[in-house]
């Protein structure tokens, strides 16, 4: 009958048991297996792979390069750090619904895994200016979880700047009840305050901070 290490409760032979050092390679190999850094590509593979997961298992997924671990209810992200992205590029756009990629210019966008809280703060802003002096540009953020729109864009959510002068504008906002431990992206949005101005972006930011 195999002995258990101490701390890691590793199995090792005693004298006394059958010589058998294929088995006994194996009862420590499969003990040592579920104690090391799991690799899957995401997380169905990982949830079908590791059907009954202990506490304390440490995982890497390839889909969001993300490390987690199961706390013991359900797989949660390793001290989520933040994710940013920046575009120095200019775009413009005369909408007055919120377009993700405005003219000129590709969107903005990070992607990320929503933290075991279900919580996390986001922080835009844009250098914005608008060809009407009258009217104003205002860039926001699109929350998706896959396809589907878990916060569109809003004014009261938003960055704003009237003129036309090129001006430095941010906001940023908490955004909560997503789905824990699932790959969300959040794109900046713009557009214009009349359809008869054209506003202007550049030089735009998004961070996404887990909380």
């Amino acid at each position: 009958m195999s002995l258990l290490t101490p701390l890691g409760g590793l199995p090792y032979p005693q004298p006394s048991d059958a010589a058998n050092i294929p088995l006994h390679l194996q009862s420590l190999a499969e003990a040592v297996d579920g104690r090391t850094v799991l690799r899957f590509a995401d997380q169905v593979s990982l949830d079908a792979k590791v059907p009954a997961p202990v506490a304390g298992m440490l995982a890497f997924l390839t889909t969001p390069k993300q490390y987690v671990y199961y706390n013991g209810a359900f797989w949660a992200a390793l001290s989520p750090a933040p994710v940013l992205s920046g575009n120095s590029g200019a775009g413009t756009t005369t909408s007055t619904a919120y377009v993700e990629a405005p003219t000129g210019s590709t969107a903005t966008s990070v992607s990320f895994v929503a933290p075991s809280s279900g919580t996390i703060q986001i922080a835009l802003g844009a250098r914005v200016s608008n060809s009407v002096a009258s009217a104003s540009g205002y860039v926001s953020a699109i929350v998706k979880k896959g396809t589907t729109v878990v916060l569109a864009a809003a004014d009261a959510r938003s960055a704003l700047a009237t003129g036309t002068g090129l001006l430095s504008a941010s906001t940023q906002f908490q955004v909560s009840g997503l789905a824990v431990n699932t790959a969300h992206t959040v794109t900046l949005a713009y557009k214009s305050s009349a359809t008869t101005s054209t506003a202007t972006f550049a030089n735009r930011f998004l961070t996404v901070t887990s909380v």
